[in-house]
């Protein structure tokens, strides 16, 4: 069946619409109006609201109406930009939908979380396990980032092809993740120094805001290896291998 839209307006289901009739409104209604989305399909449920919204008698509406709904839910929420959550089954979506409910006057003071792990292999996807272990990453899974040895800080010099920005956002260094200077840049290089200074990989768990190619600013969890590098011209950076995954990080 085509994707089917339903509205949730003041605590009231709207009729059954196309989901693309309806895209061009859509953040108007859920941000200004404060309305709920519900995506159906054949194979799942899509959930959407603006968590600051003053949409209460609509995700209480939602939370009567979901018990007699089947299949994997997932739940897309903004916050300081849009968070994505995949549950299996809606029974386990719901109490995610309460307890965010009361989160809904949280103040998120940073863009970017960052944790350091201890290498537990068991959490970190398979390319990195390897990564850790050989030391090693080949370069079409890697970006690397130079060194400028006046400032100490770091450009993006080349993208792998296989790397989660080329596949998300393009081999262009102009893009959001590349980008020098921002908030993003600052804590994400923040531990490139010490890689180089102790010649050891470093891995972590990022969650960061970051700005989409199309303008939407959206939640990206990703685990990251950071390995010291030599280049060729004899310059100084490191290659960084990443995985967009689960990661380690409750953010709200």
């Amino acid at each position: 069946m085509e994707q089917q839209s339903l509205w949730i307006s003041r605590g009231r289901l709207e009729g059954v619409t196309s989901a693309a009739a309806q895209d061009g409104e859509r953040v108007d209604r859920l941000l200004a109006d404060g309305d709920v989305q519900v995506l159906l399909s054949n194979s799942s449920i899509t959930i959407r609201w603006h968590l600051f919204a003053p949409n209460w008698s609509s995700l209480y509406y939602l939370l009567e109406w979901l018990p007699g709904q089947d299949g994997p839910c997932r739940l897309e929420y903004f916050a300081a930009g849009w968070f994505t959550e995949d549950y299996d089954e809606v029974a386990r979506a719901m109490p995610r939908i309460r307890q965010l409910m009361d989160k809904s006057d949280v103040f998120l003071r940073s863009r970017v979380f960052i944790k350091p792990s201890d290498m537990n292999l068991g959490m970190a996807p398979s390319l990195l396990q390897d990564v850790l272990m050989k030391k090693q990453a080949p370069s079409e899974y890697g970006v690397d980032c130079v060194e400028d040895p006046e400032t100490h800080t770091f450009k993006v010099a080349r993208i792998g092809e296989r790397t989660p920005i080329a596949q998300r956002w393009g081999m262009t260094p102009v893009c959001f993740p590349c980008m020098n200077g921002n908030d993003y840049d600052q804590l994400v290089s923040s531990i490139y120094p010490q890689v180089l200074k102790t010649g050891e990989a470093h891995y972590d768990h990022v969650y960061a805001a970051m700005q989409e190619n199309d303008g939407r600013v959206s939640w990206v969890p990703y685990q990251r290896v950071v390995l010291p590098k030599v280049f060729r011209d004899g310059s100084k950076g490191v290659r960084v291998v990443s995985q967009i995954a689960p990661v380690d990080i409750r953010v709200i």
